[in-house]
C-alpha cells in the first residue's frame, strides 16, 4: 500500500513584522547631588493627635450634657411624687383627728411619735444637704483656681485661698506657706506656692492611702480562691477609700454625697481622654500579660490592685480643691510597677511555703 501523503515546505513566520528594534541606548549616570525630588502634595487635611483627642473628648462631652438632661424628672414624675406626699400627708391628718375623737392621750403619743420621725429625718436632711453642697462647693473652686492661675492681678487670691485653708483638716502644716507669701505677689503666683506646699502634702498623704488600698485589693484576690466574696470585700473597702481620701481633703461625705462622688469617679474614668485611656490601658495591659505567665490568679489580683488605683486618683481629682496640672496627675504608671514587685514577692513566699512542705511530708514517709 503506498503512502500519498506529501510532506509540505516548511514556511517561516514573523512574531511581530511591524515592531522595529530600537538600538540600546548607552548608560546614563546622574550625580546624587542633582536630585531632587517634589514631594506629593496630598489633597487630605492634616489632623494632629491633639486635635483628633480634643474632638473625642468634645463628643463626650456631649455625651455627658446628653446623660444629664435625661436624667431630669419629668413633670408626670414630679406629680406623682407631689400627690403621694399629699396622700400621705392627708392620712396622717385623719388618723390623728379620729385619734383625738377616741382619746387625747392617744392623740399625744402618735403626735410625738410622728414629731419625733419629723425631726430625725428633717436633721438627717439637712444634714445630708449641707455635704452635698461641700461636695458641689469643689467643682466651683477648681473652676476659680484654673481662672486666678491664668490672673496677673492681686487681692481676690488671698480670699479664695482663706476659705479652702478653713475647709482642710486642722492638722495640716501652713507655717512654709506663711513663710513666703508676700502681698507683692500676684494671685498666680500666691495660687501655685499654695499648690506646692499645702496641697502636695495632702496629695502624698491621699497616694499613700491608695497605695495601701490598691495593695491590699491585689494582694487578697491572688490569695483567695473565692472571687466573688473577694470583689465584694473589695467593692466595699473602695468606697472606705474614697471616704477617707475625700476626708483628706476636708470633705465630709453622707449618704447622697458619698453616691454622687462615686458615680462622678465612674463617669470620669468612663469619659476620660483619649490619651489617658490610652496609656493607663496600655500599663495595665502590659502588667497582666507579665503576671499573667506566672500565675492567672496573680494577674487577677493586679487587675484588681489597678483598678483601685485608678478609683483612688480620679476620687483625688475630685475631691482636690484646685485641680491638677499636667505634670503633678497621678498616674498608673508608678505603681504597677509596685503592684508587680509585691506580687512577685507573695509568690515567692507562697511556692517556697509549699516546697517547705514538700519535703517535710516526704521525710515523714
Amino acid at each position: 500500500m503506498e503512502d500519498n501523503t506529501r510532506l509540505r515546505q516548511s514556511q517561516r513566520f514573523d512574531t511581530d513584522p511591524d515592531v522595529v528594534e530600537s538600538p540600546l541606548r548607552g548608560a546614563q549616570h546622574f550625580d546624587e547631588d542633582e536630585l531632587r525630588f517634589i514631594p506629593e502634595v496630598s489633597t487630605e487635611p492634616h489632623v494632629s493627635d491633639d486635635e483628633i483627642a480634643r474632638v473625642i473628648q468634645a463628643e463626650m462631652g456631649s455625651m455627658k450634657h446628653k446623660s444629664k438632661r435625661s436624667r431630669k424628672w419629668s413633670l408626670l414624675a414630679k406629680l406623682s411624687v407631689l400627690g403621694l406626699g399629699l396622700l400621705l400627708a392627708t392620712e396622717t391628718l385623719l388618723g390623728l383627728k379620729n385619734a383625738w375623737v377616741e382619746s387625747p392621750w392617744l392623740f399625744g403619743l402618735y403626735s410625738f411619735v410622728i414629731s419625733a420621725l419629723l425631726l430625725w429625718a428633717g436633721s438627717i436632711g439637712v444634714s445630708e444637704w449641707r455635704k452635698l453642697v461641700r461636695l458641689k462647693s469643689v467643682e466651683e473652686s477648681q473652676q476659680i483656681g484654673d481662672r486666678l492661675s491664668q490672673s496677673v492681678q492681686s487681692g481676690e487670691a488671698d480670699k479664695f485661698i482663706n476659705k479652702i485653708i478653713n475647709k482642710l483638716p486642722s492638722e495640716v502644716p501652713l507655717e512654709a506657706y506663711l513663710s513666703v507669701v508676700r502681698d507683692e505677689q500676684n494671685d498666680a503666683e500666691k495660687l501655685i506656692l499654695f499648690d506646692e506646699l499645702v496641697l502636695s502634702e495632702r496629695d502624698l498623704k491621699a497616694k499613700k492611702m491608695v497605695r495601701r488600698f490598691a495593695m491590699e485589693s491585689a494582694l487578697l484576690l491572688a490569695a483567695s480562691p473565692l472571687a466573688v466574696v473577694d470583689m465584694a470585700i473589695i467593692l466595699w473597702r473602695n468606697q472606705r477609700m474614697i471616704y477617707n481620701i475625700a476626708d483628706c481633703y476636708g470633705i465630709e461625705l453622707g449618704y447622697w454625697s458619698r453616691v454622687k462622688l462615686i458615680r462622678g469617679v465612674i463617669v470620669n474614668i468612663v469619659y476620660a481622654g483619649a490619651s489617658e485611656i490610652a496609656t493607663d490601658l496600655g500599663t495595665q495591659l502590659l502588667s497582666v500579660e507579665m503576671t499573667g505567665k506566672l500565675s492567672a490568679r496573680l494577674g487577677q489580683g493586679l487587675g484588681g490592685g489597678l483598678l483601685t488605683a485608678r478609683l483612688g486618683y480620679q476620687a483625688m481629682a475630685l475631691c482636690r480643691p484646685i485641680s491638677f496640672k499636667e505634670g503633678t496627675r497621678p498616674k498608673l504608671a508608678g505603681i504597677h510597677k509596685e503592684l508587680l514587685l509585691e506580687l512577685k514577692e507573695f509568690s515567692s513566699e507562697i511556692m517556697t511555703k509549699t516546697v517547705v512542705r514538700n519535703k517535710d511530708f516526704t521525710s515523714r514517709d
